[in-house]
């Protein structure tokens, strides 16, 4: 497994470099301390899993998800933070990441994590669960193969959460840093898939299914639907 760390820490990314390699079976290709910095490599190395914290200088690591994400499909995305603020870890969620861990997790869980992501699996860390975090509301969300929108891609999903918060194409391109002619590509499969014709009938399939009150988008499930002027960003 091709692995590229990004951390601002350098002792701290050399360390986990160490613990890595001991582990066997992870190859470190690069290291960034910025998000900035890790484009280039990502490109270049393709590594299979790019590691990133959140809190990073310049550009965050929501923002680094998407663009990673753009640049190189394939990579799978772990988050491993020291943050635990409930609204930036949703938001980093649904931004692309793959997998969540904690700097407060043992090293055991973050290899599982690393193995669970080479066998297709998503993963959320022990603890967070635990700790009752959206994550874990969101993480049984895309687990669930009952989940009226599990055949939607991640990108999809994004786009789908934003136009039934009453988002334009250009917001929902500004939104996710992507162009308005994909934006619109990518509501043409949304509707296709979920047998709509407008946003409207997005917003009714919404709360038709009970899209969860935990996603980052800010849904609630209501009896009635409501005006999309009401729908707050």
């Amino acid at each position: 497994m091709r692995v590229l760390l990004i951390d601002d820490q350098r002792l701290f990314r050399e360390g986990l470099c160490a613990l890595l390699r001991a582990r066997g079976g992870v190859e470190i290709v690069g290291q960034a301390s910025s998000a900035r910095e890790s484009y280039a490599l990502v490109q270049r190395l393709h590594p299979d899993v790019v590691v990133t914290e959140l809190l990073l200088p310049g550009v965050d690591g929501i923002a680094a998800a998407r663009e990673i994400r753009r640049l190189q499909p394939a990579c799978k995305l772990l988050l491993l933070t020291a943050c635990n603020e409930r609204r930036r870890l949703q938001a980093a969620w649904l931004s692309g990441i793959d997998a969540c861990v904690t700097k407060d997790d043992s090293a055991d869980t973050l290899v599982a994590a690393m193995f669970s992501l080479a066998t297709g699996r998503r993963f959320v860390s022990p603890a967070l669960r635990r700790t009752g975090s959206a994550l874990r509301v969101i993480d049984d969300c895309y687990a669930d193969d009952s989940d009226p929108l599990a055949q939607l891609s991640l990108r999809e999903r994004e786009v789908f959460d934003l136009v039934v918060r009453g988002f334009t194409t250009k917001k929902v391109a500004q939104e996710l840093c992507i162009s308005a002619k994909t934006v619109e590509t990518h509501r043409t499969h949304i509707n296709e898939k979920l047998a709509a014709h407008c946003s409207a009938d997005l917003v009714r399939y919404a709360f038709r299914n009970g899209v969860p009150s935990s996603s980052a988008a800010g849904l609630v499930k209501r009896r009635s639907p409501i005006p999309l002027g009401s729908l707050q960003r």
